[in-house]
């Protein structure tokens, strides 16, 4: 009886250790990846895609860069939770594609807990997204990730052990899209052909209070665009982005956007030599998620869209300056063709035609993805954005920009620019870009120890820090880690 009593309490108080897990204080030691569960999807069907891809561009639709595959996991359907310590709860799940290259998902609810976090990493664990948290929720009620390189992703989501009810009613991952060209691409990405100019050549150098406004963008996972921020009478830095309206944000899609910032070489490319015609080294760690449509035509080819959030203020991003006039003195195009590195492009004739602005290249051209980017004029002030054309390597063919801040200013609001662009009613014709801070030196994330704060790379030098470069930010660069 005795001898009875004395393994029955022995299991008992194994079993306890065993439910309770790492005691607090005790280092998280993270799940083995092939105890994980693993969801997949189809291969990818390369010749049948470069089939679509070519009848996509022929017809004037927005490139696709990714497969949608359309999901219903929970944390309480798939995936497995396990204790990190006392009073933690971490859900993790992979899901992969065998012959992707690259991955990301989406979120069709989203809704964290104030305890909770979620970080998204390639198989490795190497390549990490900054960690999402309640910040993140959004009215829309959605979130949809940057890109991982490979076909395997990783999704962690930590919370309170309190809150586990609550992350498994709030969270619905509802698409994984694997990726086969450009995005993440070893073969292929950033190849824009080597006629094009990067940002950062001398060029540019006139340019570099607009450069930072133009980004790349992906729609619902798989399509990709570029943009621009705008700048309005108000200079109170709403995120308006204005884009292509055949690029496809409408009502239903706007909130699957995720914009790149800063996606440029970091260095001077010489234009027409092979090394600008290959992969550059831009990153994908400055990004936003999610916008609102505000307003769309047809005519013109426009779509403006207010992003859910403004950028990191350490990214530099900035807002540029608009013209309404019925003509344009020869300025710049800036753009991501192929959602390759950042490129400029300078025009040798720009006439107005119908409801389009009419170029010819002299520098530079345009590609597949440059869709929905900007045309400035002389003045350094946004006339347009890219529509249609044919223009690429080394061909001299003309490209097609829509005259929306001309032919769309006035109407409704929800498909004309004025009510957004002009909130002030001042009759404008034209603003200037506004840069937040007033210019000066960029500034980036500056380690000193285990602490990240902002400043210019000679205030980090002087302090006696370690500069992580210009525009990166504090949550994309650990420091010691």
């Amino acid at each position: 009886m005795n001898i009875q009593r004395i393994v029955l309490i022995v299991l008992l108080a194994t079993c306890s250790t065993a439910l309770a897990g790492p005691t607090i204080g005790t280092q998280d030691t993270r799940l083995p990846k092939d105890v994980i569960p693993l969801v997949t999807v189809p291969n990818l069907d390369y010749a049948s895609l470069g089939i679509e891809d070519e009848t996509r561009e022929r017809t004037g639709l927005p490139p696709q860069f990714a497969v949608p595959f359309e999901q219903h996991i929970t944390p309480a359907t798939d995936g497995i939770w396990e204790r990190v310590d006392m009073n933690t709860q971490r859900w993790s799940l992979r899901v992969g594609c065998d012959n992707a290259l690259s991955m990301n998902v989406g979120f069709g609810r989203f809704n964290l807990p104030a305890s909770g976090s979620m970080i998204i990493t390639d198989a490795t664990g190497d390549y990490r997204i900054r960690p999402f948290t309640a910040d993140d929720n959004k009215s829309h009620g959605q979130l949809w990730t940057p890109v991982v390189p490979g076909g395997e992703a990783i999704v962690e989501i930590t919370v309170a052990n309190k809150d586990r009810a609550m992350a498994v009613k709030g969270i619905e991952l509802t698409s994984i899209n694997p990726g086969y060209r450009w995005v993440h691409d070893a073969a292929g990405r950033g190849s824009s052909e080597s006629c094009n100019i990067d940002v950062v050549c001398a060029e540019g150098d006139p340019w570099q209070e607009e450069i930072p406004s133009v980004a790349v963008y992906t729609l619902n996972g798989y399509l990709t665009c570029s943009g621009v921020m705008m700048n309005n009478s108000a200079q109170d830095q709403t995120p308006y982005f204005l884009t292509a309206n055949h690029c496809g944000v409408t009502n239903s899609s706007d909130s699957s956007i995720v914009v790149y910032w800063n996606h440029q070489n970091s260095y001077c490319r010489a234009p027409g030599s092979s090394d600008s015609g290959g992969n550059g080294n831009g990153n994908f760690n400055q990004f936003t998620s999610g916008s609102t449509m505000r307003a769309t035509r047809s005519y013109s080819d426009f779509t403006l869209t207010e992003l859910s959030s403004n950028p990191n203020a350490a990214w530099g991003v900035t807002y540029s300056g608009w013209s309404r006039a019925g003509s344009a003195s020869l300025g710049a195009g800036i753009h991501h063709p192929e959602a390759a590195e950042k490129r400029i492009s300078f025009p040798d004739t720009v006439n107005a035609t119908g409801e389009y602005w009419d170029v010819n290249w002299g520098e530079g051209r345009t590609a597949p993805g440059s869709s929905g980017s900007p045309l400035y004029d002389g003045n350094h002030r946004v006339v347009g954005q890219l529509c249609c054309g044919a223009s690429y390597c080394p061909n001299d063919y003309n490209d097609y920009y829509g005259r929306s801040l001309d032919l769309a200013w006035s109407g409704s609001a929800s498909s004309s620019l004025s009510s957004w662009l002009d909130p002030t009613g001042s009759g404008a014709q034209f603003i200037d870009t506004l840069v937040p801070g007033g210019g000066g030196d960029p500034q980036g994330a500056c380690c000193i120890g285990t602490t990240c704060s902002y400043g210019t790379e000679n205030d980090c030098n002087i302090s006696g820090g370690e500069y992580a470069g210009d525009f990166v930010s504090c949550t994309s660069y650990p420091c010691g880690g």
